[in-house]
């Protein structure tokens, strides 16, 4: 009879396996929990703070309107007895004034006429009034007139001045005419109110000569002026060897104009209070440009003045005649102080 065969030994690995995979999904679980206990820690902990600042803020609250109940109920028996009420009013603060508003300081207009000169000569003027005019507090802007054939030159110089300018040119050829220098000047200066009358530059106007020395202190002067303004000028003769003031002899009210005074004879003589129109020197005033559009000043010229009515250095020089006492004195307060120098041997203005 065959003996029974033997059952063969299960293979023990697959248990092994089971085992170390169990043994590691447990390390992971546990690895995991460790590492959520700091945050659930600190979370727990700023929610617990936040909750109790909520809830000291919910019982300030309460005693705010705890405190106002009681108070209402104090007034109503005080009421109820006939005594008088305190009532307190708390004033509300009232927002602080608007500060006012920067008023900007006036557009300076600066008139410079050029004169056939020397090229050489002629630029270093420029040059030295640039450097000048860079002091100034903005704004400034420079107008200078040139005859056309003469401004290339002076185009390429004043693009390096570091100055806001516009350079004005003509073509007319007053040297072909046989004309003065006064005329040629003179119709510069018109170019240049043309300019400013056309654009409506809205400032104050002062014709500036190449040759003409200021001192900085003028300029912050100008920017007060609203219609027309007038200041003392000494005039250095180097052929003669001496000087002449003439200006404006100011009295009364402040920067009041009641005459103008020289010192061209060998006594200083005080003249009257207004100078004929036709002596009036432009170059000796500065004014307001809105004088040359406003159409009640121009209604004084009378129809018989064609010339005179489309001329605006004539218009100007007419109204300076006609208001001069109306001008503000320069420099405060009492029109004493030189800040204007000319000479005769500089360039032209």
């Amino acid at each position: 009879m065959a003996s029974p065969k033997k059952a063969k030994p299960r293979a023990r690995r697959p248990l092994l396996l089971r085992r170390a995979m169990l043994h590691s999904s447990i390390c992971f679980l546990l690895g995991l929990l460790a590492g959520l206990a700091p945050a659930f820690r600190w979370t727990h902990v700023a929610s617990t703070a936040a909750t109790a600042h909520v809830f000291r803020a919910l019982h300030a609250v309460d005693g705010a309107f705890n405190h106002t109940v009681l108070l209402l109920q104090q007034q109503q028996r005080q009421l109820q007895h006939g005594a008088p009420v305190d009532v307190a009013v708390t004033a509300v603060p009232s927002p602080p004034p608007e500060p006012e508003p920067l008023r900007q300081p006036q557009l300076l207009l600066l008139v410079t006429a050029t004169e056939r000169s020397d090229p050489e000569r002629r630029a270093a003027g420029l040059t030295r009034a640039a450097h000048a005019l860079r002091l100034v507090p903005p704004p400034v802007l420079w107008l200078v007139v040139e005859w056309a054939t003469e401004a290339p030159a002076t185009a390429r110089l004043l693009r390096g001045a570091g100055v806001s300018y516009r350079h004005l040119a003509y073509p007319e050829n007053f040297t072909a005419d046989g004309v003065g220098v006064e005329k040629e000047r003179h119709h510069q200066r018109n170019v240049a109110l043309g300019h400013v009358e056309e654009h409506r530059l809205a400032g104050v106007v002062l014709f500036a000569g190449l040759g003409d020395v200021y001192d900085l202190r003028f300029f912050d002067q100008l920017r007060q002026i609203r219609t027309f303004g007038a200041w003392p000028v000494a005039t250095v003769s180097e052929r003669e060897r001496k000087a002449t003031v003439e200006g404006p002899v100011c009295g009364g009210s402040p920067w009041a104009v009641t005459g103008w005074f020289s010192t061209a004879d060998a006594t200083p003589t005080v003249r009257a209070a207004r100078p004929p129109a036709g002596t009036v020197d432009v170059a000796r005033f500065a004014f307001g440009s809105a004088l040359l559009w406003d159409p009640h000043r121009w209604d004084r010229f009378p129809v018989s003045e064609p010339d005179a009515s489309q001329d605006s250095v004539k218009f100007v020089q007419r109204l300076a005649a006609e208001e001069y006492n109306e001008s503000r004195g320069m420099p405060d307060p009492d029109c004493s102080e030189i800040m204007v120098w000319r000479g005769d041997q500089l360039v032209a203005t």
